[in-house]
């Protein structure tokens, strides 16, 4: 138990890690002392700690039986179930960080069942929300969403819970990702503010970077990286394998689109540097292709098994060929990536890809983010600051970010020279219906025929990028305009746009200087 309360605490220092030697597993001081070794393990991962992923995989098979086998013991008798729950939660959660998510959220399914069955309530607002941390991690976003939500107020009972900050963040992925309603603002400052940064640094940091990593799934590396720095030095974050892998990637990503390719670099360097973890590997090979390095990126995702891995290696390889200019690999990239999205039901990442497709134009030799890109396009039509912040819902200090951002990338001095550039229009469409159907509810053929028009495709494009007839198209046109309510391509488009969420929540456009007022 000291030694699982050092690691939540965050002091790793010295801290005995070697593998016990194997024995009594499945009572509950085996289990935890498996289980604190494999945290721990995960949390001091880096150069110089000789650890390996193979090692991790056997800790938690061990872990995994031993918690089987004792909850097989415990099962039938409620004094017995109870003692033990404490014991298996740890387990289970301990194995959704180290990629055994199927086996945790299979398992925790079970300890509910026991919880309510035995009158132990107090207990189910914590599996609840472990069984939604690991279906999270399988790409089952709705049913992780719904667990979260129900568990939250049970949680917040306890005000120390150590489970609250993994709770909130764990909720404003799922509900981002998903494109529900969630009070991003709140539990943002909640997380940021609070004193589990003190106490439970582990908890803490991992929430924040759950935070930045729903905004980098939905294509914003720019404002990730902002919600990762506000917590400090990226490299002091104490995060597990995966999130430090995922916190590493997001650096990268904003650190290219800033022009920097030796920064971006170094961060290839970290994570070259963390265990081989399936995580690791399928980052590695993202990050090496994107800087041109020879790599799989759809490969390494396929044989990691795990869909939101996918979804990343679809998003890499679509910004590959965006910044090579290859229009026709783009729209084939998008329709890849819309397939992949639409079977997680991840209507938001879906919209995101078409307004990065419809940002990119061929001019423009040095890639921008969508959200610099469309700052970018308002100043250049002669739109102050102020205007483009009530505009876009931002701050006008981030949008002074933005502008500064894209002037250095695009190579440009001053403001005025963003005129002689082409840069996409804002378009807006006030005939369209108020009311549209979700894009959700399409098939996927359906789904990668509206995202390519949402993208500005003809039927032509369509029907090339697609590998279909053109009349096929027309009927596949028909069926959505018919599913969505729509009476235009236009309405088509705003289905996808309205999709994303409302950037107004997100911190990485709150106002900095409204932060620290509050802080």
């Amino acid at each position: 138990m000291r030694l699982l309360t050092s690691v939540w605490q965050g002091r790793l220092a010295g801290l005995d890690l070697s593998i016990p030697a194997p024995g009594d597993d499945d009572t509950p001081a085996g289990l935890l002392e498996l289980t604190a070794v494999a945290f721990g393990r995960l949390c001091v991962d880096g150069a110089g700690t000789g650890h390996t992923w193979a090692e991790q995989s056997a800790l938690t098979e061990r872990f995994a039986k031993g918690a089987e086998s004792m909850l097989s013991a415990a099962a039938r008798h409620r004094d017995r179930f109870a003692a033990a729950l404490p014991f298996a939660v740890h387990a289970a959660g301990i194995g959704s960080l180290s990629e055994h998510s199927a086996w945790s959220s299979d398992y925790l399914g079970r300890l509910g069942a026991g919880a309510r069955r035995y009158g132990l309530m107090a207990w189910v607002p914590v599996v609840e929300f472990f069984e939604a941390f690991a279906l999270q991690h399988l790409g089952e976003f709705e049913r992780a969403r719904e667990l979260v939500v129900a568990a939250l107020p049970g949680l917040r009972r306890d005000p120390n819970s150590p489970w609250l900050p993994f709770a909130l963040a764990t909720e404003c992925f799922v509900s981002e990702i998903s494109a529900q309603p969630v009070d991003l603002r709140s539990i943002e400052r909640e997380l940021l503010t609070s004193t589990w940064r003190a106490r439970r640094p582990i908890a803490a940091h991992t929430g924040i970077h759950l935070m930045a990593a729903s905004l980098a799934e939905l294509g914003d590396p720019i404002g990730a990286r902002r919600v990762l720095t506000a917590a400090g030095d990226l490299r002091d974050l104490q995060l597990v394998n995966e999130d430090r892998v995922r916190a590493y990637e997001i650096a990268f990503q904003a650190a290219l689109a800033d022009g920097d390719r030796a920064g971006a670099a170094r961060f290839v360097d970290d994570v070259g540097a963390l265990m081989t973890s399936n995580a690791q590997q399928a980052a590695f090979a993202r990050m090496r292709s994107l800087l041109g390095m020879p790599a799989d990126p759809i490969g390494t995702a396929r044989a990691s098994g795990t869909a939101i891995e996918l979804v990343r290696a679809r998003w890499s390889t679509l910004a590959g060929a965006l910044v090579r200019g290859d229009r026709e690999d783009a729209l084939s990239e998008l329709a890849a990536l819309d397939a992949v999205a639409a079977q997680l039901r991840t209507t938001a990442i879906r919209a995101r890809a078409v307004a990065m497709l419809r940002s990119a134009t061929e001019r423009l030799s040095v890639p921008l983010t969508p959200r610099q890109l469309e700052v970018a396009a308002l100043a250049a039509a002669g739109m102050t600051n102020r205007q483009i912040a009530a505009h876009l819902f931002l701050g006008v200090r981030t949008v002074e970010t933005y502008v500064a951002a894209a002037l250095r990338a695009l190579g440009l001095r001053r403001r005025s020279e963003l005129g002689a550039l082409r840069l996409p229009d804002v378009e807006q469409h006030a005939d369209e219906p108020t009311q549209l159907g979700s894009v959700a509810d399409l098939t996927n053929r359906q789904g990668q025929v509206a995202a390519l028009i949402a993208a500005g495709c003809t039927n032509a494009q369509i029907a090339r990028t697609l590998r279909l007839g053109e009349k096929t198209v027309e009927k596949h046109i028909a069926t959505i305009k018919a599913n969505l309510g729509a009476t235009s391509r236009a309405s088509i488009t705003a289905a996808f746009v309205r999709a994303a969420p409302s950037d107004r929540q997100l911190l990485a456009e709150v106002d900095r200087g409204d932060l620290e007022g509050d802080l």
